[in-house]
């Protein structure tokens, strides 16, 4: 993993599609949050979106493990934290994946879609896009 801090208030981040690399970019992006004064509930919301859609692009955007960059950068705006992440895997616009019925009982409801959920409710834009072979989405975070 490679961190990149152009400034104080930016932030890319390289990482490989390995597990093992979720507690790397956590604790990177825990330090960037720090340092930008971006805290309680703001911070765990950007920590746990970007947890679910990393896990999601580690566990579903490759037919094999390891050696394909995922690259995530973070630019502190005037009212809020841009993020951009992007990846070489298949194909896939989470802003498409179908609403979870979240009023189906546990054993009822199809497993996955609540990361997904979770990630529309808290942030507060997303849009996406696929370009030179790479997903692009494009999360914004207003910062209360």
């Amino acid at each position: 993993m490679k961190n990149t801090w152009a400034m104080a208030q930016q932030m890319t981040l390289h990482i490989d599609n390995r597990l093992q690399e979720l507690t790397r970019m956590s604790a990177a992006l825990e330090e960037f949050l720090e340092t930008c004064s971006v805290t309680g509930r703001d911070a765990y919301h950007i920590q746990l979106a970007l947890d679910e859609l990393v896990t999601n692009i580690i566990c579903y955007a490759f037919e094999a493990q390891g050696g394909h960059p995922i690259q995530l950068s973070l630019a502190m705006t005037p009212g809020g934290l841009d993020i951009i992440l992007e990846d070489e895997g298949i194909p896939f616009n989470p802003l498409e994946a179908p609403e979870p019925d979240l009023e189906a009982s546990p054993e009822t409801r199809p497993i996955g879609g609540l990361g997904i959920h979770f990630v529309r409710k808290t942030m507060d834009h997303l849009a996406y896009q696929r370009a030179q072979g790479r997903n692009i989405l494009h999360i914004r975070k207003n910062i209360t």
